[in-house]
């Protein structure tokens, strides 16, 4: 059994301990430990990490840390004799972090039970953020007042108390809880904000959260889920906005809070200029296909353009030529968009073969095919004048 030490002192960062067990499992190994600050993974928190010291001073890595009924393991590389008394190092920032989203999460939860009446049903921390499940759908206009409350909570800098009851005794409590609790029950109060059964490390109050950040918002098995960053993580996150909308009011030439509109009337000249471009094209196009009035056989090539340009041109310039059509669209370094047709013949054999001499895949309806190769503009032309000597080869 472990004494866990991490529910008397969640700030406890060093701590020794006598080693109590030592398993082999997946070439790593599982060192029990009498007493722990390592808090081991649940209720949503990941496990701790850090290091142990041996008594001769040799340094053991700590990967992870897991629970299992009485006892807590910390996850090893190398492995530690059992009686071997050590000292145990926490990664505080590492537990630091996930103690700030932990009693956010709380913060957040416990606002939209109060407010909406809905459950947290799921809550997972990844690496830089928190994701909570709901049961209920909340509205879009109501997660800035969340969220502004959420904040309120952490500037009004409430303590956060924990204490450990009986299930007799915690009848007396109203509080949150994601299933039917025995034995002792840890409950979480932030004044203020949220009281619920929780296995995890918390603040002391909900000055030290520093910031909550709601970062998004979707419908998810008939509820709702959302993802939240809270202190170092949502500074660091804000930080990395600020640079890239500095960046974007740099190359906009916009001040910082008026970037949105300069961002949309560039996607609007962009869409206008687009459109332009487009009808410049099919003008060309037209006008290739006039030039080409009976030229027969014929093999085009249209730098930098895309698959519907090829597409376009190709049945355009098919009924003018005469003959057959392979227009290529793109470059040597980056492939080949092609389109092929031959009004009234069957190309599926030629273009079956030219895939399979040009690195190339596509299909299509006999007189129309479609496709991509990777082999440069002479190789190209090498194989389609093999294969219709009086080709004529052009750009648009």
């Amino acid at each position: 059994m472990t004494q866990r030490l991490y529910e008397e002192d969640a700030y406890l960062k060093e701590f020794d301990a006598v080693v109590t067990g030592c398993t082999e499992k997946g070439g790593r190994y599982r060192i029990a430990l009498d007493r722990s600050a390592f808090f081991p993974e649940g209720g949503g928190q990941s496990g701790d990490r850090g290091y142990l010291v041996l008594s001769d001073g040799t340094r053991i890595d700590v990967s992870d840390t897991h629970g299992q009924e009485e006892d807590v393991f910390v996850i090893c590389q190398d492995p530690v004799r059992p009686g071997e008394r050590v000292h145990g190092v926490l990664d505080w920032d590492y537990r630091f972090d996930r103690m700030q989203n932990h009693s956010g999460e709380h913060i957040v939860s416990g606002l939209i039970h109060s407010r909406f009446g809905y459950h947290n049903v799921g809550f997972h921390m990844s690496a830089d953020r928190v994701t909570i499940d709901l049961d209920g759908e909340i509205p879009e206009e109501g997660l800035a007042e969340l969220e502004r409350r959420a904040n309120e909570i952490i500037w009004e800098n409430h303590m956060v108390h924990t204490q450990v009851c009986t299930c007799e005794e915690a009848k007396n409590i109203e509080y949150r809880s994601k299933k039917e609790l025995s034995g002792m029950i840890r409950v979480v109060t932030i004044d203020g904000a949220d009281v619920c059964a929780c296995c995890g490390t918390h603040v002391r109050s909900t000055g030290e959260i520093g910031i909550i950040k709601l970062l998004s918002h979707e419908k998810f098995k008939g509820g709702v889920r959302m993802e939240m960053m809270s202190g170092r993580w949502a500074f660091r996150y804000l930080c990395q906005i600020y640079r890239q909308n500095h960046e974007v009011s740099m190359q906009l030439s916009s001040r910082m809070l008026e970037t949105g509109g300069a961002a949309l009337r560039l996607v609007e000249e962009n869409a206008r200029l687009k459109g332009e471009l487009i009808a410049m094209r099919y003008a060309q196009i037209d006008r290739k296909a006039a030039q080409l009035e009976g030229a027969g056989d014929v093999l085009l090539f249209v730098p930098g353009a895309d698959a519907v340009t090829a597409q376009k041109l190709t049945a355009k310039v098919m009924e003018t030529c005469g003959g057959a059509v392979f227009s290529f669209a793109g470059s040597d370094e980056d492939g080949y968009k092609y389109a092929a047709g031959w009004k009234g013949n069957d190309l599926k054999e030629l273009v079956r073969e030219m895939n399979a001499s040009l690195g190339g895949r596509g299909g299509g309806k006999p007189f129309f095919q479609q496709g991509s190769v990777t082999s440069a503009r002479d190789q190209i032309e090498r194989f389609l004048r093999g294969k219709y000597p009086e080709l004529s080869v052009d750009n648009l």
